[in-house]
């Protein structure tokens, strides 16, 4: 079970075979999904419904803290045909948010 602290460790982990990411759906900012590495160059991509609630009320403090960021560009999460927008640690951005 993901918990905060591992949530936020794999959120770090960019360009590691354990990374996570986070995204949101470019159609309805209210939904959010676990991105994660499915090996071979393939994502796997969840509903953060299917998370522990604490992981949803995380990124959404994070978000409104400024701690993540939302990428302009969007991304086709192939898995589930979804455009979204990656969200970003604002520490690994140069120059800021």
């Amino acid at each position: 079970m993901l918990t905060i602290e591992t949530f936020k460790k794999r959120l770090t982990k960019v360009n590691s075979p354990d990374w996570l990411s986070v995204a949101i759906d470019a159609n309805n900012v209210r939904q959010l999904y676990i991105v994660v590495n499915g090996g071979m160059g393939n994502t796997i991509s969840t509903p953060i419904e299917r998370y522990p609630p604490e992981i949803k009320k995380c990124i959404v403090k994070m978000l409104f803290s400024g701690e993540l960021i939302v990428a302009k560009k969007t991304v086709l999460l192939r898995g589930i045909d979804t455009l979204v927008y990656y969200l970003s640690l604002s520490s690994t951005i140069k120059g800021g948010a």
